[in-house]
């Protein structure tokens, strides 16, 4: 019978000293395109940050845990080493408040990993589990064009069509359309949409210039938002487009100026797609983006 190894897991808290972050910074780096939330979140330093620890005390996965109940994850051995890595987060949860949990979020083989311990600690199982593609951006597999489907000047040489960050003077205009994505694409089944929450975190985003939007004639049609920045990428997320103005190319035009742009900084974009969402990846593959891996978010 193999030997299982009982890891050792430490709450580094919201402020790791500098030593410790550092070991977490570059722990977590070279896996940054699947975990782009999880370093934003260490980065700000607005959540406790959780370390599982090797033998020789060897970083060998990073969460954290919000106080909404959200856990981001990183555990890049969760298949090769998942029975010593189950064992520990076992006994670890057992003695710990997962009473708000609400949603685990990361790559698919860890968040199966802690779906596994979480329920061996508690019996609880997740209401709903959702599956993505991972994608990333590549300059080289960009389609020719900008995507338009109608001129982008008018009879008189006028530009019509725009994109670009928006400023938070648009927050009202913006929210109407947050809304109805948030309808459309994020709400489970039995949530209710929470109109505080939305505009405290579209306001946020355009306090940090990470929303972005198309406007033709002067009107927002299709927004998108940068949900998270790491080191080397930006997590690309809530792309809409108003129903009226579907299928004319604004949502390919303004996500090929917001990754040119993102290229202009040195980052490199990075998203996640429901696979029978055809008609987004679809546009998201004329943008530039390919498959490199699987997302798993499981509510509970």
């Amino acid at each position: 019978m193999p030997i299982i190894e009982i890891m050792l897991i430490i709450k580094a808290g919201k402020n790791p000293d500098a030593a410790t972050f550092r070991a977490i910074d570059a722990f977590l780096f070279p896996f940054e395109k699947n975990c782009v939330s999880l370093i934003d979140r260490l980065h700000r330093h607005d959540v406790p940050v959780f370390c599982i620890l090797g033998a020789m005390r060897e970083i060998l996965g990073v969460f954290t845990y919000s106080s909404g109940g959200q856990i981001l994850h990183c555990v890049p051995c969760a298949v090769s080493r998942y029975d010593e890595l189950l064992a520990s987060l076992r006994i670890y949860f057992e003695s710990f408040d997962l009473h708000s949990l609400f949603s685990i979020i990361g790559d698919e083989a860890g968040t199966n990993l802690f779906l596994s311990a979480i329920f061996l600690s508690t019996r609880r199982l997740p209401a709903v589990n959702e599956s993505f593609f991972l994608m990333e951006h590549f300059p080289s597999k960009v389609s020719a064009g900008s995507g338009l489907k109608i001129p982008i000047v008018d009879s008189f040489g006028r530009q019509t069509v725009f994109a670009g960050s928006c400023p938070s003077s648009l927050l009202d205009a913006l929210l109407i359309m947050q809304e109805a994505y948030e309808r459309e694409e994020v709400l489970q089944d039995g949530q209710e949409f929470n109109p505080l929450l939305s505009k405290f975190v579209l306001k946020k985003g355009l306090s940090e210039n990470r929303v972005y939007a198309a406007f033709f004639c002067d009107k927002i049609v299709a927004k998108s938002v940068i949900n998270a920045e790491g080191r080397k990428f930006s997590l690309l997320g809530g792309v809409f487009t108003e129903p009226e103005f579907r299928r004319k190319g604004f949502a390919e035009f303004l996500i090929k100026r917001l990754c040119a742009e993102k290229a202009r900084q040195g980052k490199i974009v990075v998203l996640f797609v429901k696979p029978k969402n055809v008609a987004a990846l679809t546009l998201y593959k004329r943008c530039g983006f390919c498959n490199f891996g699987k997302l798993k978010i499981s509510y509970f």
